[in-house]
């Protein structure tokens, strides 16, 4: 009889990568090790934080989780510094994407594809029954 039950983070990670890597293999053909780093940064002034913008390094790429910057703040490149730190970071890694996840028709809609994100699919009926966007750009490496 098959259960299911919770498992620990150790032994959920031991058979993951015990299973995962044929797998990896299939898919892209030689072995490659996913790698993760966590970023946070924020923009601040006088002391004050005024944005912030958070997210992941993940195997190439950088996905972003959020961005927000003060109501009072915006529309001033704040943004845009969050965003370029977002692609600095990535670079370390040797990233070639950064991406997200938006509300479709959300007014942020411009504010991305002015910094070059373009529209790859919208994403129906996901949080709260309504349409969301993933978005995504090349990271240009920055020349020496």
């Amino acid at each position: 009889m098959i259960k299911i039950s919770k498992v620990n983070k150790r032994k959920a990670m031991d058979f993951n990568e015990d299973e995962w890597q044929p797998v990896n293999d299939l898919h892209f053909g030689k072995w490659v090790k996913w790698n993760t780093k966590q970023f946070q940064f924020k923009a601040t002034e006088n002391g004050k934080t005024i944005g912030l913008i958070f997210g992941k390094h993940e195997s190439g790429t950088i996905y972003v989780a959020n961005i927000i910057v003060a109501k009072e703040k915006r529309m001033q490149g704040i943004g845009t510094m969050l965003m370029q730190k977002a692609e600095e970071f990535g670079r370390k890694f040797g990233d070639h994407r950064i991406w997200l996840i938006s509300g479709e028709h959300y007014s942020e809609d411009g504010f991305f594809k002015d910094l070059g994100f373009k529209k790859e699919a919208v994403i129906p009926d996901l949080f709260f029954h309504k349409n969301f966007i993933i978005y995504t750009k090349e990271i240009k490496t920055r020349k020496k």
